[in-house]
């Protein structure tokens, strides 16, 4: 599943866990991100790998595009909307199928 994210600065994604694989790839922007203890920044043309069931958060300290890529597909995205864990600012996207 691919999810194209629209994220405005400010916005906080809480820590979370889910079964699924994430690829995340940063396009534009910057983003302060913790994948279980390890602390990094990400920029444009970074990719995070984050296996199945480990906590992750991030901050996005500017307006940003990102794709991510779940396996297997998220059922919870393909309801609409955004995650109750996204917080503080605004944050859209498209999820389908890939």
């Amino acid at each position: 599943m691919l999810v194209w994210w629209s994220i405005g600065e400010g916005v906080h994604v809480e820590p979370h866990s889910h079964a699924s694989e994430q690829i995340v790839w940063m396009l534009e922007g910057r983003m302060e991100f913790r994948l279980g203890s390890e602390q990094r920044v990400c920029g444009p043309g970074d990719v995070v790998v984050i296996p199945g069931g480990t906590e992750h958060e991030a901050w996005f300290r500017e307006d940003a595009e990102v794709i991510d890529f779940f396996a297997p597909p998220r059922e919870d995205f393909l309801l609409g909307g955004k995650p109750a864990y996204i917080s503080d600012g605004e944050a859209s996207s498209n999820a389908g199928p890939m």
